[in-house]
């Protein structure tokens, strides 16, 4: 079991620099006290991954939100930018598949997700919204 917060606290100082250096911003809000079955590392490289491409492909703040459904929380990564193009979306989690880069990103933050129990989708292409479904721990 890992604290949702403790990760998304470590995280938000720090990538804070690099968006405040785009003029962007990471605002982090929703349920707080959340435990969910996965290492650090493995929640820190996934969360990682939509915030560099955030960074790198978006506009806007990057929205963080986490709440609980049912038996998960879900993590929502989000910004203002043009979103996945029709073409890519399909796509976006397949090796090789990027708009720039080595396009194994989104690949392997999904493979981290799906080891975990979890699972990372592309909920809406335009704004982007990308959301990360991890199991409730009791722990």
């Amino acid at each position: 079991a890992v604290s949702l917060d403790s990760v998304l606290a470590s995280l938000q100082r720090e990538w804070q620099p690099a968006f405040a250096a785009a003029r962007r911003s990471i605002h982090v809000s929703g349920e707080r006290g959340l435990r969910v079955r996965a290492t650090p590392v493995a929640l820190a490289q996934i969360l990682t991954t939509l915030l560099e491409n955030s960074l790198a492909h978006g506009a806007g703040t990057v929205e963080v939100a986490a709440r609980r459904s049912g038996p998960s929380v879900v993590i929502e990564v989000s910004d203002t930018g043009a979103g996945v193009a029709p073409t890519l979306a399909p796509h976006i989690f397949e090796r090789a598949v990027s708009s720039s880069g080595s396009g194994l990103g989104l690949s392997l933050a999904r493979d981290l997700a799906e080891a975990a129990g979890g699972r990372l989708e592309l909920a809406r292409a335009v704004p982007p919204l990308f959301a990360l479904f991890l199991s409730v721990s009791e722990d």
